[in-house]
C-alpha cells in the first residue's frame, strides 16, 4: 500500500482475466462526501468479484480512527467516470429547466418547492450507475453476475442511513428520519405536498436503484416496503405544460446519484 496523500491510498494489483489487457481504475469509497478513497488499479481487466473482495480489504485502511460499519449492500454503487461530462450536462440543464420554472409565477410554495429541489440538485454529484449487483456472497457464486470491468469507476460501500429522502413537489425537499413500514404517503405528507401535485402516485426509488409507482391515494393505497436510503419523487402537476417530460428527466437524474 502506498500512500498519495495523507487522504488518498493507492494499490496497485496485476491482475490476468480473459486476456483483456486494457487498464482498469477503481476508486473506492464509503460515501460521495468522503474526502478519502483507495485506488485500486488493474493492469487486466478484473472481474467484479475480485474488484469487491478487493475493496472490502483494503477500505479500512480509510477508518483508522472511527468504528467500523456494516456495508449496506443495498446502496453499493459502481459508477462510470466517463460519463461524468455528460452527467455534468444534464444537471446543469434541468438546473436551468426548474430555474425557469418559477421565474413568472406567484405560487410561493410552488416556487419554494423548485428552489429547494434545486439545492439538492446543485450540491450532489451524478454519474451513471451500473445497475448491477455487489453483494460479495450473491455474485462469488453466479458467473452470470461477475462481469469483466474495463474503464475507470467510482465504487461506493456505505454504512446503513438513516433518513429516507423525498425530492418533488413538496415544499422540504430532503431527507426525513427512516420509520420501519411507514408508507410514502405519510413521508409526502411530513414534507409538505403542493395542490399542484400528483395526488395517485409517487415514485419510489429504492438504494439499489430500482424504481417503481407508488399508489399514494386514498382509493389505491398499496403498501410497499421503503428501505433506508430510499428516494420518494413527488410529480408536479398542474402549472406547467413542460412538467411531465421535465419529471422524467429529474427522476432518471436522481437514479444515478452518488450516495
Amino acid at each position: 500500500m502506498k500512500l498519495l496523500t495523507p487522504l488518498y491510498a493507492v494499490m496497485t494489483l496485476l491482475l490476468c482475466s480473459q486476456h483483456v489487457t486494457a487498464e482498469t481504475l477503481i476508486n473506492v469509497t464509503h460515501t460521495a462526501k468522503d474526502r478519502s478513497e483507495v485506488s485500486l488499479t488493474y493492469e487486466q481487466a478484473p472481474r467484479l468479484v475480485q474488484v469487491v473482495k478487493d475493496s472490502i480489504q483494503n477500505i479500512g485502511t480509510l477508518e483508522a480512527n472511527v468504528t467500523p460499519q456494516p456495508i449496506y449492500w443495498l446502496a453499493a454503487g459502481l459508477y462510470d467516470y466517463n460519463t461524468e461530462m455528460l452527467f455534468q450536462q444534464k444537471q446543469q440543464q434541468i438546473l436551468s429547466l426548474l430555474k425557469t420554472q418559477y421565474n413568472d409565477i406567484n405560487k410561493p410554495n410552488n416556487i419554494q418547492a423548485l428552489k429547494t429541489l434545486s439545492t439538492w440538485i446543485a450540491n450532489n454529484k451524478f454519474l451513471r450507475r451500473e445497475f448491477i449487483l455487489l453483494d460479495y456472497d450473491a455474485i462469488r457464486l453466479k458467473e452470470e453476475l461477475n462481469p469483466l470491468l474495463q474503464g475507470k469507476y467510482l465504487l461506493t460501500l456505505p454504512s446503513k442511513p438513516q433518513d429516507v429522502l423525498v425530492l418533488g413537489a413538496v415544499t422540504q425537499n430532503g431527507p426525513q428520519p427512516f420509520v420501519v413500514r411507514q408508507n410514502a404517503s405519510q413521508y409526502i405528507e411530513n414534507a409538505m405536498p403542493l395542490k399542484a401535485s400528483e395526488n395517485s402516485f409517487a415514485w419510489l426509488i429504492q438504494p439499489d436503484g430500482k424504481i417503481e409507482k407508488y399508489p399514494i391515494a386514498y382509493w389505491n393505497q398499496q403498501h410497499i416496503d421503503i428501505a433506508p436510503g430510499a428516494i420518494i419523487y413527488v410529480d408536479f402537476d398542474g402549472v406547467r405544460d413542460n412538467e411531465q417530460k421535465l419529471n422524467q428527466q429529474i427522476l432518471e437524474l436522481i437514479r444515478h446519484w452518488i450516495r
